[in-house]
């Protein structure tokens, strides 16, 4: 597959000073010489420290950096659902990638996954776990148990085959993402990351990894919450729970002989 256009989807709260410089390195990498046509959609939570204005400033100077500006803080989910929504509605590109806004993710490596889409995946993932991927060094031992045991319990439990199922950087075949029903994820947090996953698993996708140096940002905090993790680990079970009942078998049932004279009439 040729891919012609893309669109990044970046969702934003208070990431004013992250956000120039992460545009000005997309397209800078990305450069003139590249065939492909390459949006940005830059989602805005309402941030109070004025990135939403930013952004707008930045897309008046860059014509294929697109603002999307919601009314308040709903989740990261919930963010990358309106813009995804709003990609395939407005934009129509032949790839949509999530990216963060913080710099942890490399921009230099989104030719890499979009070249991944075009060698025949329909997924592409970022990892942070698969030969040559990497974590920061300064990590310290709770943060790398806490994503180490997300990824393995989302693989326990739903069989999902990436080593780095939790990742946000992906490149995603947007023929895979219009059969996906954003009303049945039921997540507006972080977890949406492993319902997304799932549920383009489910519909067949060929999923593939790419290794990523993942960087800790170095302007502003990060979003995640203890409330995320507990509803990340909701959301694990919960989806499992909804395949068993989808493929649970129905259990026999005699009809009664005036059911079944009934039955046989209607024939």
């Amino acid at each position: 597959m040729d891919v012609k256009t893309a669109c990044v989807i970046i969702p934003t709260y208070n990431e004013a000073g992250n956000l120039q410089n992460v545009l000005d390195l997309i397209y800078e990498n990305i450069g003139k010489q590249n065939l492909i046509k390459v949006y940005t959609l830059i989602v805005d939570d309402n941030s109070p420290d004025g990135t939403g204005r930013l952004a707008d400033e930045y897309s008046r100077r860059n014509k294929e950096v697109k603002v999307l500006h919601r009314a308040a803080k709903e989740g990261l989910g919930a963010a990358y659902i309106a813009g995804m929504q709003h990609a395939l509605q407005e934009l129509r590109p032949d790839v949509i990638l999530e990216m963060d806004a913080d710099l942890s993710h490399n921009p230099k490596d989104i030719l890499r996954l979009i070249r991944a889409i075009e060698d025949g995946a329909d997924v592409v993932i970022g990892s942070r776990y698969v030969e040559g991927g990497s974590i920061p060094e300064q990590w310290g031992f709770y943060r790398r148990l806490n994503s180490s045991t997300a990824n393995a319990l989302v693989r326990y439990v739903l069989g999902l085959g990436a080593k780095d199922c939790t990742g946000g950087f992906r490149a995603i075949r947007s023929s895979y993402l219009e059969h996906v029903d954003f009303t049945r994820l039921k997540t507006k947090g972080y977890a949406f990351q492993i319902s997304l996953l799932n549920a383009l698993t489910s519909l067949g996708a060929d999923i593939r990894e790419v290794p990523i140096h993942f960087s800790d940002r170095t302007v502003g905090t990060s979003k995640m919450r203890l409330k995320d993790q507990v509803d990340f680990i909701m959301t694990t079970f919960r989806i499992r729970a909804a395949r068993d009942a989808a493929v649970m078998p129905m259990r026999n049932v005699t009809a009664t002989p005036s059911a079944a004279r009934r039955a046989k009439k209607r024939v």
